[in-house]
C-alpha cells in the first residue's frame, strides 16, 4: 500500500488525475479526514472539496513506475 498527500486546484485536474488511475487494476482511495471515497470516481473526489490536502492510497501497488505515474495526475505535496 502506497500513500501520498496530494492537492487539486481544478476540475481539470481531478479529471486527468481519475483518467490516470482508470488505467490501473489496483484499487485506488482517497481520504480527507475521515472520509473516504473511490480514486476512480470524479464525483466521490469533487465531494472532498478542491484546492484541499488529500491522501491518495493505492492498494496492493508495490513501489514502481506505475505509482508514479498515477500520482503524478494530482499535485503532490
Amino acid at each position: 500500500m502506497t500513500t501520498r498527500e496530494v492537492t487539486f486546484d481544478s476540475i481539470e485536474e481531478v479529471k486527468k488525475f481519475v483518467n490516470q488511475v482508470e488505467q490501473y487494476p489496483q484499487d485506488v482511495d482517497v481520504c480527507c479526514g475521515s472520509c473516504m471515497v473511490d480514486g476512480k470516481s470524479i464525483l466521490g473526489i469533487l465531494s472532498l472539496g478542491i484546492r484541499k490536502k488529500l491522501n491518495v492510497v493505492i492498494h496492493d501497488c508495490r513501489e514502481n513506475q506505475k505509482t508514479g505515474t498515477v500520482l503524478a495526475a494530482g499535485r503532490l505535496l
